[in-house]
């Protein structure tokens, strides 16, 4: 912002000579994903329109991938580029992820909704033209294709259920029919990739990812895969680790250990979900004083382990005095606790270094877990929660986070699922005005919450077309009949899947089901299937065992583990019975220099009996000094004696 102001100042264009001068050439990717303060920038200095022959503005981006609005991405300002660039548009016309044949089945749904009359695919098509058409692209292809029992699995299949109800009904059997899908495939022992003249390389696990819009979906994925005893894994770009059931566990337990004698707040700690003692243990700790000592006694420990080393070495003692890794390993979700909990214990550690005080750390802990249960704020990637494992798992990701990823096989089994924009959910706008500059509306009309839909419904296109390219050979869409509220009206033409494959006149079951025929008659790669009623519960299949793990070397190394972090408030921390010391003590004069007494009224740490004296080997010696006495306060002698307490040195 201070760079487009000084650019616009009396002297901005003095600015701009010297900002070219020096990088003349600039290259900006993933520019669909602009914001209006970028592009206003680089067209002060390049100025785009102008298309100076001693500069060079390369800009490289797909409007139909412009997804991150949450993040400050403006389409708008990447089309008014596109507007100031007319004439000079070159597209890559050639896939080199897919099979030719999903490449063509994706083509076709977007080719007829570019064809349909009205907006086009994308809903950008007016009569001032089409800034965001769809145009088909060609495949190169791939050498191996996916074969399941002997036959090649279709590009696009799509499993419609077309009784309309509310989603929160559809979710649950769509998840399971997505399941029993990938379970399938992977339960087949000739299901993967055949090469001519080889053999077929088994599907794995990895090799599918279901892509879902909200944590909701991809918990109802992951429980509907657990039950067929299909491990998987959650990827998010949204969700962040403070908002999950370990930040507010670790809250209680660092609350527990700062204060140990407070037997309320420890009792509270231990009765957490993330400790999971058993209710018997629980009764009996709070009936029976000799049960709950060793637990107090541990919380002083750990009280002291934080005082001495910080905040980290306490949360890896914690896992590892209550044994929480290996119970945690043996559960369902025990990889991610302990991700999300090692995870949170490395951002305690960082806000440590700025903060001091272990109840301060508690302050921001808790203030930090507010501002993420209740949306406020940005904590920026490292909040964002980590891969738990990589193991071979069946990956659920949010397509936001999938973007720019690849995988062989791609589930989409909530293809319909919408939010709609309406008066409940939109509290305000933020809209463009006709110069376009952002206008905030606190209170839509009627105007507002229709451009606000249009708004939604165009990104929730770009959002499918993201899902739908993420596969290499195999995609498999969910597609259901939506209501939404008390209305038995199907909405699903409202959806991004719905408007494109169907059209925004298909608003009931049956012109749904006469529309995705007709959709799926003109390409041979798509297949549709009615949903079964009865959805079968096949468990995973034993797959060949692993090789076997090689003897792990037995580690000898040795590390000085006698250290600590310091702090002058650490070192006088138990000093409470100890009187003022007054004034700053008076420097003492060095070994070879005469003595001499301190100045007037100055105080001393040390009064003259305690003053040095040579002994018998020369060497200074102070006299009446305790030898585990802190050393930063007392501790004057010379350099060998100083190396030997810490004197001087930081140690943490």
């Amino acid at each position: 912002q201070r760079l487009l102001q000084a650019l616009d100042s009396p002297r901005g264009e003095a600015l701009r000579q010297r900002i070219v001068g020096q990088t003349p050439v600039a290259l900006i990717d993933e520019f669909q994903d602009t914001s209006a303060l970028q592009y206003a920038l680089f067209d002060r200095l390049y100025r785009v329109a102008d298309n100076a022959l001693d500069t060079a503005l390369l800009l490289i981006g797909d409007p139909k991938q412009s997804i991150y609005r949450f993040r400050g991405a403006d389409i708008g300002s990447y089309l008014r580029a596109r507007q100031a660039t007319e004439g000079r548009h070159h597209m890559l016309g050639t896939n080199f992820r897919s099979t030719e044949a999903l490449v063509a089945a994706v083509n076709h749904g977007f080719v007829l909704a570019e064809a349909r009359p009205g907006e086009g695919a994308f809903g950008y098509r007016s009569a001032a033209g089409n800034p965001v058409p769809f145009e088909p692209v060609g495949a190169r292809g791939r050498a191996e294709r996916l074969v399941h029992e002997g036959q090649t699995v279709p590009a696009l299949a799509l499993v419609h259920d077309l009784v309309p109800r509310a989603f929160e009904q559809h979710l649950r059997p769509m998840a399971e029919r997505c399941a029993e899908q990938i379970v399938q495939w992977l339960n087949g022992p000739q299901t993967g990739f055949e090469r001519t003249g080889q053999g077929v390389q088994r599907l794995r696990p990895a090799d599918i990812a279901v892509l879902v819009r909200s944590g909701r979906e991809a918990r109802a994925v992951r429980a509907a895969l657990r039950r067929r005893q299909v491990a998987s894994v959650y990827l998010s770009d949204r969700e962040s680790v403070l908002a999950s059931d370990e930040a507010a566990d670790l809250l209680r337990w660092l609350q527990a250990v700062a204060q140990p004698q407070d037997t309320r707040l420890v009792r509270a700690a231990l009765a957490t979900r993330t400790l999971g003692l058993p209710l018997a243990t629980l009764q009996q700790l709070a009936d029976d004083d000799e049960a709950f000592d060793p637990y107090a006694e541990l919380m002083r420990q750990l009280q002291a382990l934080w005082q001495a080393q910080g905040v980290l070495p306490l949360v890896r003692q914690t896992v590892h005095r209550l044994d929480l890794g290996a119970r945690w390993l043996g559960q369902p979700e025990g990889e991610r606790r302990l991700t999300n909990l090692l995870h949170l214990a490395e951002l305690l550690q960082a806000q440590s270094a700025r903060l001091e005080g272990e109840q301060a750390l508690i302050r921001w802990l808790a203030e930090a877990i507010d501002d993420a249960q209740q949306g406020r704020g940005g904590g920026g990637d490292e909040q964002i929660v980590r891969l738990e494992s990589d193991a071979d798992l069946v990956q659920v990701i949010t397509v936001h986070k999938s973007k720019g990823l690849e995988y062989p096989v791609v589930c989409l089994p909530f293809a319909t699922s919408l939010r709609p924009a309406d008066g409940r959910s939109t509290p305000f706008v933020l809209r463009e005005d006709d110069a376009g500059q952002p206008r905030l509306v606190l209170a839509p009309g009627k105007d507002d919450l229709a451009w606000a839909e249009q708004e939604r419904l165009r990104e929730d296109l770009r959002l499918f077309y993201v899902a739908l390219t993420r596969a290499r050979h195999a995609l498999w869409l969910g597609f259901t009949a939506l209501t939404i509220g008390n209305s038995p009206a199907c909405q699903t033409h409202r959806s991004a899947a719905g408007w494109l494959l169907a059209g925004p006149e298909a608003t009931t079951p049956e012109a749904l089901a006469q529309a995705l025929d007709h959709w799926a008659a003109g390409c041979p790669d798509i297949a549709l299937q009615p949903a079964d009623a009865a959805v079968g519960l096949t468990p995973l299949a034993p797959r060949e065992a692993p090789l076997p793990l090689a003897e792990a070397p037995l580690y000898a190394g040795q590390f000085d583990r006698r250290w600590g972090i310091g702090s002058f408030s650490a070192l006088v921390r138990d000093l409470g019975g100890v009187p003022s010391l007054g004034v700053t003590q008076a420097p003492r004069p060095a070994d070879d220099e005469p003595d001499a007494d301190p100045a007037p009224g100055a105080g001393s740490v040390m009064q003259k009996q305690d003053r040095v004296a040579p002994d018998a080997s020369g060497r200074s010696q102070r006299q009446g000094r305790r030898d585990d006495a802190p050393a930063s306060i007392v501790d004057e002698g010379d350099g060998e004696e100083g190396a030997e307490h810490g004197g001087g040195r930081d140690e943490g």
